[in-house]
């Protein structure tokens, strides 16, 4: 059974998690050590392949073993298949939309990322990013709908979502400032969770202001406001 990962090991550490087997259970192929690539760009993830050696037991014995090896086997299958045709749905989307990409995954405990390359970058990002988070949601539910695991879906391009996360933690800096100085609340534009999170996390150490999420989807925003404000009127 294959398995991905940023690094050979990172591979490794998936999959016998995956197989509940320790590296001495195991036969290790590597197929591919990966690449990091340049400014985004041709990155691949490793990929090692796993096979459970078999183990000299008595007949009986072994038979209830043989079976966990043999759900877990049918599991990781089942896993392999729907991401490859989750791969299968964005690129006939992209195709649809006049994109034209190859996309490649890395596949992590809790998080299967989808990078894309394509030199229609803009386009398939969109302004401040909501073309590609637009995909990204279509990716989360169709993964789901597929699967019980709780696992997050991130569509990438370009490194794109390691700049918006600069991006937004800047941002967070400076509305804080804003906040503190004017001695008022600063409501940010509405944004998906995931970029809500960065916000929060950007200022959870700053004890001068607090933050909150207020809204309904998909119209959701983040306010920060002083932690000891005497005016806490909306701008």
């Amino acid at each position: 059974m294959k398995f991905w990962g940023k690094t050979t090991q990172d591979a490794i550490r998936s999959g016998l998690e995956e197989l509940h087997k320790t590296k001495a259970q195991v036969e290790v192929k590597v197929i591919s050590e990966g690449r990091k690539g340049f400014l985004g760009f041709g990155k691949k993830p490793a990929e090692v392949e796993l096979v459970v050696k078999e183990e000299t037991t008595h007949k009986n014995a072994g038979r209830p073993h043989a079976k966990k090896v043999a759900v877990a086997k049918q599991k990781v299958e089942d896993w392999e298949k729907y991401l490859h045709e989750l791969g299968y749905y964005l690129a006939d989307v992209t195709q649809k939309m006049g994109i034209k990409t190859t996309i490649d995954v890395v596949v992590e405990k809790r998080v299967v990322t989808y990078n894309f390359e394509t030199k229609q970058e803009g386009s398939l990002i969109g302004r401040h990013g909501k073309t590609l988070n637009a995909l990204q949601l279509l990716a989360q539910d169709f993964l789901d709908k597929k699967s019980k695991r709780k696992v997050q879906v991130i569509l990438d391009v370009a490194d794109y979502r390691a700049r918006r996360k600069e991006t937004l933690q800047f941002l967070a800096r400076k509305v804080a400032r804003d906040a503190i100085q004017q001695d008022q609340r600063q409501r940010l534009d509405p944004m998906p969770s995931f970029e809500r999170k960065i916000i929060h996390a950007a200022l959870v150490r700053n004890t001068e202001v607090k933050t909150y999420s207020s809204g309904n989807e998909p119209r959701r925003f983040v306010v920060v406001e002083p932690a000891y404000a005497k005016n806490t009127g909306k701008n």
